[in-house]
């Protein structure tokens, strides 16, 4: 009987492909909110936004940890006012890869919740999650910090051997490597960072395929 129980997911660039620019458009309204609402300099938005996703893992971890004054929800609000049609539209071949896959399936993000359903329910793949584990679920405790996996792990009831963990951040997977999930990157070059490396999210089929084929032929399953 195989180990693996629940896949897990990042969303961001994860589901979706970095080509989408969704990523670089949310850093640009992050540079433009530190500019507008927290008074930076625009000179130093972007460097500040850097130096926080460096040391936290995200510019909203920073400006908590670092004592600025801000409202989360407005802040959630203004960063993820961006336009989806035409980028980032269902797939009906990435919605059958999803259903196919022989594991329970969940969503891990450094973003909020609303952000994650708005992708999801846009992309037609929301139904194929049992759970969304966002960054107000976890406390503000985000990724890449072992708190994050542990508190993941304890709401859906599995232990780190029993996942399968795909990122496109290698800051992400190392951690969640070194607990003892399997990890996978999407669209990274192969290193030492991950277990596993694919070109795109539609690969983790035939991977998942591959691995709980392994793991039945292991002696003593």
């Amino acid at each position: 009987m195989t180990q693996f129980r629940l896949i897990l997911f990042d969303l961001d660039e994860t589901l979706y492909p970095r080509s989408a620019n969704l990523m670089h458009e949310i850093s640009a309204r992050i540079n433009q909110y530190l500019v507008d609402k927290m008074g930076v300099p625009p000179h130093q938005a972007a460097e500040l936004r850097q130096h926080f996703r460096g040391t936290y893992g995200t510019a909203l971890r920073g400006l908590i940890e670092e004592g600025y004054a801000l409202d989360v929800e407005d802040y959630f609000q203004y960063v993820h006012d961006i336009e989806l049609h035409g980028r980032i539209d269902p797939d009906p071949e990435l919605r059958r890869m999803l259903l196919g896959l022989p594991l329970r399936r969940a969503i891990l993000t450094n973003s909020n919740i609303e952000h994650a359903e708005r992708i999801l329910n846009h992309m037609a793949i929301r139904d194929c999650f049992e759970a969304v584990i966002d960054i107000k679920a976890l406390n503000f405790k985000n990724k890449p910090t072992p708190e994050s996996y542990a508190l993941a792990m304890a709401m859906l009831g599995v232990q780190a051997h029993e996942v399968i963990f795909v990122e496109d951040s290698p800051m992400n997977t190392v951690p969640a490597k070194a607990i003892g999930m399997t990890t996978v990157l999407v669209d990274c070059p192969p290193s030492d960072e991950a277990d596993y490396f694919v070109s795109s999210v539609m690969d983790v089929g035939p991977l998942v395929e591959q691995l709980m084929r392994n793991d039945d032929d292991t002696p003593g399953n």
